[in-house]
């Protein structure tokens, strides 16, 4: 873009700006739409080829916000009206605040937290080895000092009573 074009764009914004703002909130009744009409309109003007001088910029300025303020509106009653979530209340109550779901869920957790509990020792410790630091069954029979296969027979007795106290 040649400065001459970008200094004219420039002398434009600084001296006609606040009167495009001006109409656009008047004609969107929003400042924020106001603004940001504002500068699509002057974003428009720097990305268009310039065809000829404009003898009258600010009367072009205010047609041109004149026309986007019409394109928006028409691109604003098209759009569908948001619907209030009240009538819908019933419908999307939510499951997890359920106060039967909750107490249920509270006494499953209880449950396992029993079943963990009610392992030996050494299985209990594979699991949590397992489970929640994340070792290979390589690793834990390595840390603790006993045979894979052992490893794997604790994981299985720890997920089979887990999987007891869930189901109960």
């Amino acid at each position: 873009m040649s400065s001459a074009i970008n200094s004219d764009l420039t002398r434009l914004y600084r001296e006609h700006a606040g009167a495009v703002r001006a109409y656009l909130v008047r004609r969107l009744g929003c400042p924020e739409a106001g603004r940001e009409a504002t500068q699509d309109l002057f974003l428009k003007l720097l990305l268009r080829p310039r065809e000829a001088v404009i003898d009258n910029p600010r009367g072009f300025l205010i047609q041109a916000a004149r026309n986007l303020a019409i394109d928006l509106q028409r691109a604003e009653r098209s759009r569908p009206a948001p619907e209030s979530l009240e009538e819908y209340g019933d419908i999307l109550l939510d499951p997890v605040s359920d106060p039967g779901r909750i107490v249920a869920a509270r006494q499953r957790l209880q449950a396992v937290a029993e079943g963990l509990d009610a392992l030996p020792p050494k299985c209990r410790q594979v699991f949590f080895l397992f489970r929640f630091e994340g070792l290979k069954q390589r690793e834990i029979a390595g840390q603790l000092a006993i045979s894979a296969k052992m490893v794997e027979a604790h994981l299985a007795r720890a997920m089979l009573q887990l999987r007891r106290c869930w189901v109960e």
